[in-house]
């Protein structure tokens, strides 16, 4: 095996936790490839920061909800990254919205299995299929807590993100020793879309460390499961202890 250039795709990577990635991989010198949705003015803004600093990065559209945009996504990203294969492959876009199991529309549950299951599926299986001979790449799916901790409210969204963590069991498992899988599991890092300062607070405080954590955690994570290349199928749960509850 050759050692691979550093090259990586971060999806929903324009804002939030995955634009705390995308800069942190940039500083290490990855080249890296933002995908967003519809965050195009952050994800250019990002991309347009870095290389004022001396990186590589590019910018990239795909609406993860269409399968035909995701089929084509690591081949557009290899483009943008020509000659050089891609070696990384950071699955962190996600949808999160509640609903109860008896209130969940058929097209509510589509939507959080395509953009949260199918699409780092697809992704995964290209990558496995488009990485050249003699190179290792890596994969770390974004789970969540509600991905080994269902949350009662949150039936699609809990779903999705569990059958993600057996997928990426399984994906280490076929895809070894080329590919090494693993997954960071956040816990309470930033408020949920519609979470309250006070509501944020009370679910922190509820984990054993009783107190939320920082972006800079889950990239402790992400680096500790890049740079130790005899840990595959694993998943760091960045929680705070809330996995114990």
């Amino acid at each position: 095996m050759t050692t691979p250039p550093r090259t990586a795709l971060i999806t929903g990577g324009a804002r939030r936790i995955g634009a705390t990635l995308v800069r942190a991989l940039a500083q290490r010198g990855y080249t890296v490839v933002i995908h967003h949705h519809r965050s195009q003015t952050e994800a250019q803004h990002l991309a347009d920061d870095i290389r004022t600093q001396g990186g590589q990065a590019h910018a990239i559209q795909a609406d993860l909800s269409n399968h035909d945009a995701t089929m084509s996504l690591i081949a557009h990203t290899e483009q943008l990254l020509a000659p050089h294969p891609l070696t990384l492959l950071v699955n962190n876009a996600a949808i999160f919205e509640a609903g109860a199991l008896r209130h969940t529309s058929y097209d509510a549950w589509q939507n959080h299995l395509a953009i949260n299951l199918t699409a780092p599926f697809l992704l995964t299986r290209d990558f496995a299929r488009r990485l050249p001979p003699g190179v290792t790449g890596q994969v770390i799916q974004i789970i969540d807590r509600y991905g080994h901790h269902p949350r009662s409210g949150y039936a699609a969204y809990s779903a999705a993100k569990s059958a993600l963590w057996t997928l990426t069991r399984l994906a280490a498992l076929e895809l070894a020793p080329t590919i090494r899988i693993n997954a960071i599991g956040p816990g309470p890092i930033l408020p949920a879309a519609g979470d309250t300062p006070e509501q944020f607070a009370r679910i922190a405080a509820a984990t054993p460390m009783q107190r939320p954590g920082q972006p800079h955690d889950i990239v402790a994570a992400l680096f500790f499961l890049l740079e130790h290349d005899f840990i595959t199928g694993e998943m760091i749960r960045v929680d705070g202890g809330e996995h114990l509850r």
